[in-house]
């Protein structure tokens, strides 16, 4: 059940993209009644999907690699309509839903073997998952920001402006947009590796501080540590930050799933360890 629930996640996903394509790039000024419905039921079915996994393991619905991703998939898409109910940026469609669609299918594909080890149970692993998934999430719309604002500067400082100019945000919005994604994402993952370093003193023996994901997790980190303390100190503003900000994203996304295969306690792996 879990599956079919993700296989029409990744349908209405799939229709929901092909409803808000062409009105974006048209550049109408909103999205569409049918575009909003269809991907509120897909968001509906994933989020069906990922209850009836935690029913079935009677814990937190991420024990591996898919179910991972799934997760954040979910969580980038419910990003997109929160972000999209605040700022009415329909573009952010393009950007965000191709990613969370792939995510999905990937997904879907073939489930991975949960993992029923009673390590993976307990309120700080909840928290520590929960919380790096969302911070990922916003960090995820801190890069779409960025991609924005890219493109509009570039826009501004040319001689002719294409249409694009006129269907993308100002750069302030884009700065907010980015500033706010930032800063929720870097709470969230400080939350999230605090608690985690919480969980694993409590349940693993051994070095496990000098894990693969945990250095690679406290890489990222320190990242964005720099990016949001240059913001704030004025040392990195405009394209400079916006470009940290990408190599930031592509750190985070070595760390959720490159590194994991190299980990003996994060890994994905039956028994090993669950998402990071």
């Amino acid at each position: 059940m879990h599956v079919g629930l993700l296989w029409g996640a990744v349908i209405l996903y799939g229709l929901g993209m092909a409803l808000v394509f062409p009105a974006a790039l048209r550049g109408r000024p909103s999205l569409s009644r049918a575009a909003l419905i269809v991907l509120g039921a897909g968001l509906l079915f994933h989020a069906a999907g990922i209850a009836v996994l935690a029913a079935q393991t009677r814990h937190f619905p991420v024990t591996d690699l898919r179910s991972a991703l799934s997760f954040f998939a979910f969580l980038i898409t419910l990003t997109f309509f929160l972000a999209y109910l605040r700022y009415r940026i329909h573009l952010l469609g393009i950007f965000m839903l191709p990613l969370a669609f792939l995510l999905t299918l990937i997904a879907a594909l073939e489930p991975g073997r949960t993992l029923l080890s009673p390590a993976f149970r307990g309120s700080w692993l909840i928290v520590h998952i929960g919380c790096v998934l969302l911070g990922y999430a916003g960090f995820s719309l801190t890069a779409v920001a960025a991609v924005m604002y890219l493109i509009q500067e570039n826009e501004l400082k040319s001689k002719k402006p294409r249409a694009l100019y006129y269907r993308l945000p100002s750069l302030e919005v884009c700065d907010e947009l980015y500033h706010r994604s930032l800063l929720f994402g870097f709470v969230l993952l400080t939350i999230g590796i605090v608690s985690g370093f919480v969980w694993a003193s409590r349940m693993w023996q051994g070095p496990w501080e000098l894990d693969p994901k945990i250095l690679a997790a406290l890489v990222t980190w320190l990242v964005y540590l720099f990016l949001l303390s240059a913001r704030l100190s004025g040392y990195l503003r405009g394209r400079r930050s916006a470009y940290m900000a990408l190599l930031g994203f592509a750190v985070m996304m070595v760390t959720f799933v490159g590194i994991s295969f190299l980990s003996g306690f994060h890994g994905y792996f039956p028994n090993l360890g669950a998402a990071h």
